[in-house]
């Protein structure tokens, strides 16, 4: 009979951070480095049109966790936009749409951060 001795001990687990199960796909994909670079990173958003489009990015960009993001937009929540924009419903017609797609996108995640301006402000401030 053939007896095996094993002289190491299996290196020890670590057990993953919050952030680290948050994350876990994302930081299988693009590493450590990846997801400092996307938490590091802000997006301003001027929206024209319904800006559906603008907001959909926006949400892929939340769900992993980039930085900060800013939406300049006039525009108040129309009967148009509730047709196209899968974040917005009856209660936020009349609205202010920049403040009401700011304040959903940050609901989807609490580690990101978020404003929201008239556009009309962020040219005249130069932001």
């Amino acid at each position: 009979m053939t007896d095996i001795i094993i002289s190491q001990a299996p290196p020890a687990l670590s057990i993953p951070s919050e952030k680290e199960k948050k994350y876990d796909r994302q930081l299988r994909l693009w590493a450590a480095s990846g997801q400092a670079a996307l938490e590091s990173a802000s997006i301003l958003l001027v929206n024209s049109g319904s800006g559906t489009v603008g907001v959909e990015t926006l949400k892929n960009l939340v769900l992993p966790g980039i930085g900060k993001f800013t939406i300049a937009d006039n525009s108040t929540v129309s009967e148009a936009d509730l047709g196209v924009n899968f974040f917005l419903d009856e209660s936020h017609f009349g609205k202010s749409r920049a403040q009401s797609c700011t304040e959903l996108l940050l609901e989807l995640n609490p580690e990101v951060q978020g404003d929201w301006y008239p556009r009309n402000q962020v040219r005249a401030n130069g932001s």
